[in-house]
């Protein structure tokens, strides 16, 4: 049942992907809207979140250090502020469903 739910699961997840590039996207116009339409989209995107939560998925933490068994390195650079093996920035976020990894996170690491 769990590698049911986690490859259902994982199917998923590049729609909440989606839902959250869309928002973090949308027009300037629409940032302040209230509309019913603007509404209705973030309360989907809202209810999807919470249907992964209560299923027992959790986000990857994407600060501190590089852990190559939750993150995949895309990128690594010098960086002044940030500590040589440690997550300068997450480009998709990573997910974990009853403690195992179902999506890496995709970060950009400093040398």
């Amino acid at each position: 049942i769990e590698r049911a739910s986690a490859r259902i699961i994982k199917r998923l997840l590049p729609i909440v992907d989606d839902f959250n590039l869309a928002f973090q996207n949308a027009p300037a116009e629409l940032e302040g809207n209230t509309s019913a339409w603007s509404e209705g989209f973030r309360q989907i995107q809202k209810k999807l979140g919470t249907l992964l939560e209560d299923e027992g998925v959790t986000l990857i933490a994407s600060d501190g250090e590089f852990d190559p068994s939750r993150h995949e390195a895309v990128t690594s650079e010098p960086h002044e502020t940030v500590a040589s093996g440690h997550i300068i920035d997450t480009l998709r976020t990573g997910y974990e469903y009853k403690g195992r990894v179902l999506r890496p996170a995709l970060v950009r690491v400093a040398l």
